[in-house]
């Protein structure tokens, strides 16, 4: 998990998706240098909060931006409520499969390469869900000192097939904009601390369901999570 600095960070995906970035230009842009050249899947809109904003399928530039600019995608304008005031765009969670997954990935034929990713859709979708849940919350009232949740994330998952050394990866960047719907109806800023403290159980709830569904598809078995060649 990490913040997303500014909005360049989500041009950067957005330009990799289209395959315009190569791994010397994201060196020299100082962003996520650990891509390399070649085309990537178009980011997908998720998250139950994104149709409060008309966002659903294919994620494309402008409304990415504005989302984590505090804008309302369809008209340019800013969202209503406090959350003009959060300086912070959003996070990037990351999602990443077993090695052991990804090598089966980059050896196997299309079927199980669509399994795998299957797979990873599926376990993402149930760890954003968990989040949704468990984190999806906002402060309020004096000092912040009550809870209040929302009405889910507005998110864009970005997937992805190599690591820094070319080496198959299977993993997914889900930015997470910095911009929830109160009950209210008006926009407000996450309450990080909860992301933080909930990040690592999705992650296990991610991986949980990864092997399971990957199990369930491919007929592979796993070793214990805590062996060293997992």
């Amino acid at each position: 998990m990490a913040k997303l600095a500014s909005g360049r960070s989500a041009e950067y995906w957005l330009e990799q998706a289209r395959g315009r970035v190569s791994h010397a230009d994201s060196v020299a842009s100082g962003v996520e240098d650990y891509y390399l050249a070649g085309p990537e899947a178009r980011g997908r809109w998720m998250g139950t909060g994104a149709p409060e904003l008309g966002l659903a399928g294919e994620v494309d530039r402008d409304p990415l931006l504005s989302v984590l600019g505090g804008r309302d995608p369809r008209t340019g304008d800013r969202l209503p409520g406090p959350v003009g005031q959060a300086r912070l765009p959003g996070y990037d969670l990351m999602f990443s499969v077993p090695k052991s997954a990804s090598i089966l990935f980059g050896v196997g034929d299309e079927r199980i390469q669509r399994s795998v990713l299957g797979a990873q859709q599926a376990a993402v979708a149930a760890a954003i869900a968990y989040l949704e849940r468990h984190a999806c919350l906002v402060r309020r009232g004096h000092g912040g000192v009550r809870l209040e949740r929302t009405r889910g994330f507005v998110a864009a998952a970005f997937e992805h097939r190599t690591s820094r050394a070319g080496d198959p990866q299977v993993h997914t960047h889900v930015l997470v904009a910095n911009a929830v719907r109160r009950q209210d109806g008006r926009w407000a800023a996450l309450d990080g601390r909860a992301v933080y403290a909930e990040a690592k159980a999705a992650g296990y709830v991610h991986e949980a369901v990864f092997r399971r569904e990957l199990a369930r598809d491919l007929g592979v078995e796993w070793r214990p999570a805590n062996q060293r060649d997992r």
